[in-house]
């Protein structure tokens, strides 16, 4: 079985990378863990210009950059699991250029004037299990709700199922005075060894 973590932070030794460091070291004996760092690839935002809509047997996007590659990684994986620190209660810059790229692994093929639950989609990655990882230097309690909200948005319009939401509150920027909660580090671990 197969897990990619993709880190959107910017920073490699910061709390994400170090949380995402620590599951991989666990998983190590029961899963093939890759952890791909958006920063180290080449990544264009999406100028929506719908063309891979358009091409339904593949994923369709025109874009000369690293971004084709690293979604064909997805389709490769039995969890991915998407990691960011909470910038401005969202994603990280890196990580929401890449997801906003991710419109090339589902097709809205009728109802596109439609809310997503009414629309037909053909997706890549229908129940695919992914997750979100969310290092955050506040609590999570009025903090996380808006990416935890903007994450279902991405599985109901992907079609994905939900893996799990897992928030590391209170962690140090300087990292030395954070502490990650192994109850949420067993959860994760258990999460994904049960797929």
């Amino acid at each position: 079985m197969k897990v990619t973590f993709i880190i959107g932070s910017p920073r490699k030794e910061g709390n994400t990378a170090t949380i995402v460091k620590k599951l991989a070291e666990q998983l190590k004996d029961n899963m093939n863990c890759e952890i791909i760092y958006l920063s180290d690839h080449k990544l264009n935002g999406c100028t929506g210009c719908s063309h891979c809509q358009g091409v339904m047997e593949d994923l369709g996007c025109i874009k000369d950059d690293d971004i084709d590659k690293l979604l064909r990684k997805i389709l490769i994986s039995d969890a991915v699991i998407y990691c960011t620190p909470l910038y401005g209660h969202s994603y990280s810059g890196q990580l929401k250029l890449f997801l906003d790229r991710h419109v090339a692994l589902f097709k809205f093929i009728e109802g596109k004037s439609n809310s997503v639950d009414k629309m037909e989609i053909h997706s890549f990655i229908e129940d695919k299990k992914i997750g979100l990882l969310v290092s955050c230097q506040g609590p999570e309690e009025d903090n996380t709700e808006l990416i935890k909200a903007q994450f279902d948005k991405l599985c109901e319009s992907s079609l994905a199922r939900c893996l799990g939401k897992y928030i590391f509150p209170l962690c140090s920027p300087e990292k030395y005075n954070s502490s990650y909660s192994d109850d949420t580090l067993r959860k994760i671990q258990n999460d994904i060894l049960s797929i």
